[in-house]
Order: C-alpha cells, then structure tokens, then sequence
C-alpha cells in the first residue's frame, strides 16, 4: 500500500522520488541513475512505464547505446525488469519497464564528516567510466593543464586550448567548409562523441552522419550526439541514393561508348575498298537497278 502511494505521488508532484538504495549502491554510475530517474518519472501507480529510447537519452542526457548499457546494467542489478512489446502487425515496439521493489537498508548509507575537510589536501577525483559523461576535473584545472602534443603540425586547437583529437578535426572542417563556425564542439559535445566511439561506431560514420545533419539541418549540430541514430540513417540512404545515381550514370556512359565505338566501326567499313566493292556490288542486284533491254 505504501509503494502504490508513493507512485501516485510521483506522478501527482512536480518532482520524482526514488529510493535512497538506488543513490547509495556505489555500483551505479550517474548516468544509470538518471536513467533510471527516466524511468520513475514516466512511471504508473504499478511502478511501469514503456518510455522509448530517445525519450530515455533526453532525459539522462546520453546516448542511445549509452542507455542500453545503463538499462542492462538496472535489470542486472535487480532494480527493473524489462519485458518486449510488438505492435499488431508485428513490429516491436518500447519495452515495459516495471521498477522493482528494493530493501529499505540494502545498503549503509554514505557517511559525511561533520567538519569540512581543506580541499586543498585531497587531489581531484578524476573517473574514467563509461557512465560518466563529464570529467570531475576542476574546469581551472583544465585550462592550466598543459596542452598534449597534437597529431600533425597543425596544433588545432579547440574552445578549450586543448588540441582537438583527429576525429573532432574532421568534425571542425567539415563544419567550416559548410560555412558554419565549430563553436558547438564544447566538453558536453566532446563527451557525447567519445560515448559514441566507445559503443563501436567508426570515426567515417561519425562524419558522414555530421555532414548530413550540418547539411540539412544545421540548427540541430549542438545535438547531434543525441541525434546521431537519426542522422545516421539520413547519410545512409543519401549514399544508397547517390549509388544508385552514380550506377544509372555509368550505364548510360557505356551504352553511350558502345554506340560511339559501333558508329567508328561503320565509318571505317564504308570508307574501305574493299567494303565498298561489296557494297556496289549488293546495289546492282537489287531488281530496281536492273536496265531492261
């Protein structure tokens, strides 16, 4: 009776709860706990939802494939259960999510020192995790760090005054030589990028997939890496149909080269004498060169 009210209260109040196990158990990553946030929000008083991928990446700020991975790593956790859907037709659709019940004191409680300790004695955590879509590295600390050696000669530089890996460079000439300046590419954007290449995708893709959206839609480029599914399938079926343009075109030129190669074929047959023997000699046969005596 107390979870199914506290349901309702969830979706009743301008604000989600959750319980303090999911905030506690320090085998989740924040990006695991903001999916799952996703998820209590949408919700029922039975603790379901079906919300699909793209909404769950908005709300928790990541990727698809990210998602993927956060909602795995739930279930395997035991604090959802997911269950497929098919539409009429067959077609699948969202998944139903059923948030499980969890033990109040599953896990102790994080402790907190009542006297702040001096900052300056511990050094910055830095976590490299595929769940963390920002570096915990002080933003001062990144603009006083010294510059890593760039790729090639160029030393391209980025918002930051850090070099631009190659793949942000591709990105940043591709935009320049759309006309549009590469002040999307901030640490958010970067992040977004790096979550993508991790999940397998390669840097081609990734560009191809930039130059179809900067193309059609450039007011959309700072969200690209949220919307790169889509702009994916965008350049792939802009390149299947510029392959089959290119097909259509290269038929058309050799049937083009075969009639030229057959016209010069004909030209020299009738401009050989002995061709135009035989020629002359078809012409006097025929019954209406025939002279009656």
């Amino acid at each position: 009776m107390q979870s199914e009210s506290i349901a309702v209260e969830r979706r009743r109040l301008p604000f989600t709860l959750i319980d303090n196990v999911i905030l506690e158990d320090q085998a989740l990553g924040p990006v695991d706990i903001l999916v799952y946030l996703a998820l209590a929000k949408h919700a029922d008083g039975e603790g379901r939802c079906w919300p699909s991928m793209a909404t769950l990446g908005k709300l928790a700020r990541c990727a698809r494939e990210t998602v993927a991975r956060s909602l795995k790593h739930l279930e395997a956790r035991g604090y959802i259960k997911r269950t497929a859907r098919f539409r009429p037709d067959g077609g699948v659709t969202s998944n139903v999510y059923q948030l499980m019940p969890v033990e109040a004191k599953r896990y102790p409680p994080v402790a907190q020192d009542d006297t702040p300790c001096d900052p300056g004695s511990h050094p910055l955590v830095i976590v490299d995790h595929t769940n963390y879509i920002q570096s915990e590295l002080d933003p001062r600390e990144k603009r006083e760090a010294p510059p890593a050696p760039a790729e090639d000669p160029s030393q391209a530089q980025g918002n930051a005054g850090a070099p631009l890996p190659s793949l942000l460079r591709r990105i940043r000439k591709e935009s320049q030589r759309q006309g549009a300046p590469p002040s999307f590419i901030g640490h958010d954007f970067s992040a977004g990028i790096g979550e993508l290449v991790k999940s397998g995708v390669s840097e081609n893709e990734l560009v191809q997939a930039f130059a179809a959206c900067i193309e059609t839609a450039p007011e959309r480029v700072t969200f690209f890496p949220r919307d790169f599914l889509k702009w994916r399938k965008v350049s792939r079926e802009r390149r299947a149909r510029e392959q089959r343009q290119n097909y259509g075109r290269e038929k058309r030129q050799a049937s083009e080269k075969e009639l030229a190669k057959e016209r010069e074929q004909i030209l020299r047959e009738r401009e050989d004498p002995y061709w135009q023997a035989q020629i002359a000699a078809a012409v006097a046969q025929l019954p209406w060169r025939r002279v009656r005596g």
